[in-house]
């Protein structure tokens, strides 16, 4: 079925969605949409007054531009996908499809998106012609309604390592606001705050804080003023000179290949630092141990420092 010149244009900058509205402004009959949505046609209805101008399965960019279509002009793109437009990697598979209006609004009608209606729509910033939300209000509509922790803190670390966004920005979006998952962004923002970039340093906190014998330790932070700033070791106690390393290539220090770990570690040792490697296998299935080996490297430390 041939279409107007102008609806043909139009459904090229939109991903090949368009609404009712635009193909009767662009020339098209009632019935001449509804034989192209009808047998023999080559339309699929979206939701009502949404048309994809084409047959068979939709893409993510085509259930986007049909979520920004059905939103109205306001629209924007938040949650997991726009936290998948700005790079990041630790989204969740099944995040949903989120779409902030205005308040005055009430789309609805598409299965595969959330509308979540708001007074104080942030100003959106366009990536790849769809406008999105600000990192810090993507990462945390993300967040809304996860129960995993360690989810929880993978994304807002690797937000905040990035560079994409700030805790304080994180914290800002979060606000007040009570829903399903905010106690848990609030337990991440404060492993954010002390200085945690991952989620197993977020987690070698936790264990951490469970001991009877170990202070809290600094994370992230340069050793003192002989190193001259050069290391940073995930978590380190100065008085006793012993540093844990959450070895995970996975998690961060993305690039940094056994060579470069082999030298780090050895200037640790130059200067009399003990070095506790940990991964996050172990972290998880083998916590106890793991503690029982810190706190021993920082008795045995602390005694000899002593003598």
């Amino acid at each position: 079925m041939n279409i107007p010149d102008e609806l043909a244009r139009v459904a090229a900058i939109q991903d090949a969605i368009v609404t009712r509205r635009q193909a009767i402004g662009c020339g098209m009959s009632a019935a001449a949409i509804r034989h192209a949505l009808g047998p023999g046609g080559h339309w699929q209805r979206l939701a009502t007054g949404i048309y994809a101008t084409f047959t068979g399965r939709l893409t993510p960019r085509h259930r986007v531009r049909a979520a920004l279509l059905r939103g109205g002009a306001a629209a924007m793109i938040s949650g997991g996908h726009a936290c998948r437009a700005y790079g990041l990697r630790y989204v969740p598979a099944e995040a949903a499809l989120v779409c902030l209006v205005p308040a005055a609004r009430q789309p609805g009608g598409l299965a595969f998106a959330q509308y979540r209606r708001t007074s104080a729509l942030p100003t959106p910033r366009r990536i790849d012609g769809i406008p999105v939300a600000p990192p810090a209000r993507a990462v945390v509509d993300t967040c809304r309604g996860m129960l995993s922790l360690r989810a929880v803190r993978a994304l807002l670390c690797e937000a905040v390592q990035s560079g994409l966004t700030t805790r304080e920005q994180l914290a800002g979006a979060v606000g007040d606001a009570r829903w399903p998952g905010s106690a848990l962004v609030r337990l991440a923002l404060g492993d954010v705050e002390v200085g945690c970039r991952s989620a197993p340093e977020c987690e070698l906190r936790d264990l951490v804080r469970t001991s009877l014998v170990l202070d809290e330790p600094l994370w992230n932070r340069p050793l003192p003023e002989e190193t001259a700033g050069q290391l940073i070791p995930d978590a380190h106690w100065r008085d006793a000179r012993v540093v844990v390393e959450v070895d995970s290539s996975e998690w961060h220090r993305l690039g940094d290949g056994p060579e470069r770990t082999e030298r780090r570690r050895a200037r640790y040792a130059a200067l009399g630092w003990t070095v506790v490697p940990v991964s996050p296998w172990r972290l998880r299935h083998e916590a106890r141990t793991v503690l029982a080996q810190i706190e021993a490297a920082l008795q045995s430390s602390r005694r000899s420092h002593a003598g």
